[in-house]
């Protein structure tokens, strides 16, 4: 009762994303079974949580997906059931301030402070839909100034199985793919929330900067993997180390 009576104010606050990622056809859950079935490592890093709805839906995701993944080794053989799941962070990378100012061509929504929800609503917001404190990691500040790897080596952080981009932004999103280059690997699964926008423009916004991203790391090849809504795209990254 709780997570629907938070889902619905999440909902009167951003329609359109939780319309797009939060349920059980949506492409966060999608993602935790990918991840979970074949049984990847690593962290869940979303860059841009606003209020939390995804954030809350990937949770729980990975812990349905593991779940039922439980129950179905429990009815084969013993040294299958006895399979452990590994332990996965949540983190969350957020100025908390909204967007910044910024010289790119801009969308009626995309203004200085737009999507702005301050840091202690959104840990309110997910601590009260179940998302345990302790696996929750929050990094506030603008990301070309939080993502560098004395944080990565601070949280031990090697690994990402599945990363949400919702950066709206060229500038905002550069930094972000730099960070992640090193976290990527074969099987993780990169959503991109605005990759569309722009008119679908590949010299603007999140798409001209995983463009650009991919010519500087040619060892890094994006499959595309699903398409939700009018602006979303999620890849499946292959890689060979």
């Amino acid at each position: 009762m709780l997570m629907q009576r938070l889902y619905r104010a999440l909902r009167r606050k951003d329609p359109d994303r939780f319309g797009n990622f939060v349920g059980s056809g949506g492409c966060v859950r999608a993602a935790a079974s990918h991840v979970v079935w074949n049984e990847l490592q690593g962290d869940y890093l979303e860059f841009g949580v606003f209020a939390g709805a995804s954030f809350i839906e990937a949770f729980h995701s990975f812990a349905y997906h593991s779940r039922k993944r439980r129950q179905s080794m429990h009815s084969m053989h013993a040294e299958h059931a006895a399979t452990n799941t590994p332990a996965r962070r949540y983190f969350a990378f957020d100025s908390f301030e909204g967007l910044p100012d910024s010289p790119e061509r801009k969308h009626a929504d995309y203004f200085q402070g737009s999507y702005s929800c301050s840091r202690e609503e959104f840990e309110r917001n997910v601590i009260a839909a179940g998302v345990p404190r302790e696996v929750v990691v929050a990094v506030p500040g603008l990301f070309g100034d939080t993502l560098v790897p004395e944080l990565k080596r601070r949280h031990e952080l090697t690994r990402a199985a599945v990363v949400m981009i919702d950066c709206d932004l060229y500038e905002s999103t550069v930094p972000v793919l730099e960070f992640i280059t090193d976290l990527v690997d074969q099987g993780t699964i990169i959503i991109f929330d605005d990759w569309f926008r722009f008119a679908g423009s590949r010299s603007a916004g999140e798409r001209r900067a995983c463009i650009e991203w991919l010519a500087r790391h040619p060892d890094i090849q994006l499959e595309d993997w699903w398409q939700q809504g009018p602006q979303s795209k999620a890849f499946l990254v292959h890689r060979s180390r």
